[in-house]
Formats: structure tokens, sequence, C-alpha cells
């Protein structure tokens, strides 16, 4: 009866992943052909599922016992192995491509899920099934220690190296602050990247953000001023585009990676704050969808907060989320 309710939960569980894969065809090539091979995986691992359910179901009345185990105990390992591959494989393929931005984390800690379930239930199945030897403590041991040791020392170090060095006493105030998040009020944003980080915001992008987004979503003022440089002619991996607007009091804010051709607002533009600038894009050098925004007087880049951060003393902080109030 407890292996019956396993394979329906994994299977339960294979459809989810099977289902949220198609996500990925409303993406662009990278990930429509991550979405394939989700979909396929999944698709092929529900249905084997499917057919375990059956065996366990006969198993119960004592028919093709022995089938079920032999079935059982290579399922579960594919569905461990293939939740490890979902975790890393396909959830770079969709992250590293402009789609839906939840398709990444799906996969990625749906597979983390996954594993650790499908692993554990395979250590302990020669405790669940007859006719299946029992195993050790040391391979599961190893097996974890490998799989997820891997699995906090990648985020850790991914940390160390996006998180930057923020000296609060440098900030303004987030009550006086002009600023509000580039993205429409409601919705919320992880940062990828956040100010002086040691990855690639330094020097002049010191006190830049990255914003992760869909592709074609609103990017929005973030302060009031006039357009003064606007550039979306380019695509792919290459040049960039960006957005500058002046804000009148000597400093320029600065959207980069904008989609291309979606700008809807031309050199000399008075624009308000929450204004729609373009639309989110992943153009020049660019992994995923996302908002690089920045301010600078010269062309030094400055500290700001913003004044609907309301947590982290309006800085927004690596891998954290913040929801927007800029309307």
């Amino acid at each position: 009866m407890l292996m019956l309710v396993r394979w329906i939960v994994f299977a339960l569980f294979g459809l989810a992943m099977f289902a949220l894969s198609f996500a990925g065809f409303w993406g662009d090539t990278v990930m429509i052909i991550t979405a394939v091979f989700g979909a396929v995986t999944w698709g092929v691992l529900t249905g084997l599922a499917g057919y375990a359910i059956k065996l366990a179901a006969a198993a119960r009345q004592g028919i093709e016992a022995e089938k079920f185990a032999r079935w059982s105990n290579a399922l579960v390992l594919a569905f461990a192995i293939l939740s490890v591959v979902t975790t890393w494989v396909y959830a770079l393929g969709a992250f590293a491509s402009c789609g839906p931005a939840f398709l990444a984390t799906f996969y990625h800690w749906g597979g983390v899920v996954g594993s650790l379930d499908a692993f554990a239930t395979w250590f302990v199945l020669p405790h669940l099934v007859s006719g299946l030897e029992p195993r050790g403590w040391v391979k599961p041991l190893v097996t974890g220690c490998i799989v997820y040791g891997f699995l906090g020392v990648f985020w850790l170090v991914a940390w160390l190296v996006l998180r930057g060095d923020i000296d609060e006493s440098r900030y303004p105030p987030r009550a006086s602050s002009p600023y509000k998040l580039p993205y429409p009020g409601g919705e919320s944003s992880w940062v990828v990247q956040g100010n002086n980080s040691s990855f690639n915001h330094e020097g002049r992008e010191e006190f830049a953000w990255d914003f992760r987004r869909s592709c074609g979503t609103p990017v929005l003022a973030a302060r009031a001023g006039r357009v003064r440089n606007v550039v979306d002619t380019n695509d792919g991996h290459g040049n960039n585009n960006q957005i500058e607007v002046d804000h009148g009091d000597g400093t320029i804010g600065r959207y980069l990676h904008i989609k291309h051709g979606s700008a809807s607002v031309s050199n000399g533009d008075p624009v308000t704050q929450g204004a729609q600038l373009a639309e989110v894009g992943s153009v020049g050098n660019s992994l995923t969808g996302h908002i690089h925004f920045v301010v600078e007087r010269g062309s030094t880049s400055i500290p700001v907060s913003f004044s609907d951060v309301r947590d982290d003393k309006g800085i927004p902080r690596t891998f954290s989320s913040y929801e927007s109030g800029n309307r």
C-alpha cells in the first residue's frame, strides 16, 4: 500500500514538471529547447510512473510482485538521477534565456525536492518491497554528500561572488529617496547581482543592480526626468541597448539590456516616475532577462536607495526579492 501511494505521488510530481515545462514555449530558442527536453523527460517518467501504479496495485493482490520490485528499483533511481539533471541542466537552460522567469526556479527547486524524495525512497526501497537486497548506509551517505554538498557549495560560492560589499553609511536615507524600483508596482523581483560585487559590478558599475525580470515586461522610470539617450537597435549578445534619463540635478539614470525595438520614448521626451520606458530584454553582455539600473553623476555611479524598498534600509541586496511600489 505504501509503495502504491509513493508511485501516485511520483506520478503527480512528474505530471507537474511535464505540464509546467510547456511554459518554456513562450520563451526564446534556448528556453524552447530546454522545455522540449523537460517535457519529454517528465512526460515519459510520468507515463512510466502510471505503469508502476498499475504494477503496485497488482502486487497488492500477489500478482507480478517480482516484476514490480524490479521496476520500482530502476524507476525510482531514474527519477532521482533525472531530477538532478533537471536541477542543474534544465534550470540553467531556462535561466540563460528570455521567457517566463519562474521556470528556472521551478526546475531548480523542484528538481532538488524530487531528487531528495526519490533518492530517499530508493535507499529504503528494499525495506518496502520484498525481493530486493538490503542496502548499506555508506553509499547513501557518499551520494548525499556529493549531490547536495555540491548544491550547497554552488549557492555559497555564487553568493560570495555576487553579494557585493554594502557600506550603508554611503547611501542616502530611504525616506528621502526620489527613486522607486524600475518595474511595475505590486510585482516582486529577485536581485541577481547587487552593488559592488566582485563579478562585474565594479568601477563605473559599482552601484548598479540587476533585477531579474521576464523579457517583454515593462521597464519603468525609477525617477522623473527627461530622456537624453535611447539605443534599442541592437539584438543578441553583442552591443548593448540602453535608455538614459536626465534627472535635472546632475544625475543620470541608466537602464540597460532593453529589448530590441521596444523603446517607448525618444530623446528629449519628459517622463514621470513610473512611466514605461521600454521592455525588458537580454541584449549585450547578459545571461538572462533583467533590468540593469544604475545612477551616475558624470561618468561615476553613485549610491542611491529606493523609497519603496521597505527592508534593508532601502538598499536592495543580492539574492533577495523586493516588491515595487512604482505605479
